[in-house]
């Protein structure tokens, strides 16, 4: 049997972040782990006030980064690191044994997860999906050529054979549409946002998915009518609801009794930092869709939201992106999940009220 590893190495190998800070509440060691965590070396760590690089919405958790005596052990605690949001964690903090004048922290990023992390994918997704800019120019302009040739040869054709040309101008204008649909992921013009009351627009959604049904859905509601006004782009929130609707109508096809749900309700937990500034914002609003269809398939629910994944055969996987983007846009927030035992899956939107301006 080998030499057994020395406490460094072991503190070394670790997988969680860990920092041991003094007296002064100053970092004075962290592990490979705290550095890849906090991205920055250790170097740039070591000597700054442990409050000055962690920030926690509990005011619990930032009195216990300097008092000296705290034993503390969080769990699933949305964390900053310098006005930086950095996803959910675990979070503990206790003296070292041997010598309590030391402390040890200690922090395992959780799972990406929930409008915090969906925030951090969305500004990976908006990178992935830049080169549909240069790609959609490119590729426009000869499916116009190619548009036009058909149309050329659709008046020297006979009627039997203008089913060709018929198939080459449908098929060029589907892709021109899926073009259209990922540019529009790439855009980055702020959303022109105003007061919206949302069941006003919820009702619209409702009516135009129930129209085009031809009265055989009826898509029920449980509204919470207290709620204020939500600062967003009312024409970009009424096609992230149909959109969701429309979904919750299709994953409910082959279901004996469809049931799509929508909810409203506030809540006080979901907050995110603006871009740019140390600002925090709250979406005590929620907007729940929720049906009682299969569901999306475990292995893609962490990729939902990402461009081109879809659990539709024929689909094209840019729905979702685009609620994603939209919501993201109006400093909102959209979340998967399974609802509990009931058997249902839903969409949450979180959504600023529009007294903060």
């Amino acid at each position: 049997m080998g030499k057994l590893p020395s406490a460094e190495q072991i503190f070394v190998g670790l997988p969680d972040a860990l920092l041991i800070i003094d007296q002064n509440h100053m970092i004075a060691k962290v592990n490979p782990i705290a550095e890849h965590f906090f991205g920055q070396s250790a170097k740039h760590l070591i000597g700054d006030d442990i409050s000055n690089q962690l920030q926690f919405d509990d005011d619990r958790l930032m009195n216990a980064l300097t008092d000296k005596d705290a034993h503390v052990a969080a769990r699933r605690v949305a964390v900053s690191i310098k006005g930086r949001d950095a996803g959910l964690v675990n979070f503990d903090i206790h003296t070292i044994p041997a010598d309590q004048s030391w402390r040890m922290v200690s922090i395992a990023p959780l799972p990406a997860d929930g409008p915090v992390a969906e925030q951090r994918r969305g500004e990976q997704d908006q990178f992935a999906v830049r080169a549909p800019d240069i790609l959609g120019h490119e590729i426009k302009n000869p499916l116009a050529a190619i548009k036009g040739a058909a149309q050329l040869l659709d008046r020297s054709l006979d009627q039997d054979q203008r089913a060709l040309t018929h198939m080459i101008k449908g098929e060029v204008e589907r892709i021109a549409k899926l073009l259209d649909r990922v540019q529009s992921l790439s855009t980055k013009q702020p959303a022109k946002v105003e007061p919206v009351n949302v069941h006003s627009l919820i009702d619209r959604a409702r009516k135009s998915i129930e129209t085009a049904q031809n009265g055989a859905l009826k898509i029920g509601d449980q509204f919470d009518p207290s709620l204020p006004d939500v600062l967003v782009d009312p024409d970009a929130l009424m096609q992230v609801l149909t959109n969701l609707l429309s979904n919750a109508v299709d994953a409910t096809r082959n279901v004996d009794k469809p049931d799509i749900q929508v909810v409203t309700r506030y809540s006080f937990g979901a907050s995110l930092s603006v871009h740019g500034s140390e600002q925090m914002v709250r979406l005590p609003v929620e907007i729940i869709v929720r049906d009682n269809g299969p569901g999306v398939p475990a292995e893609l629910e962490r990729d939902i939201f990402s461009p081109f994944v879809s659990t539709k055969r024929e689909g094209q996987g840019l729905g979702l992106a685009l609620v994603h983007k939209l919501i993201n846009d109006m400093n909102g927030r959209v979340r998967y999940e399974r609802s509990g035992t009931a058997k249902h899956t839903q969409f949450v939107l979180f959504l600023p009220i529009a007294a903060q301006g």
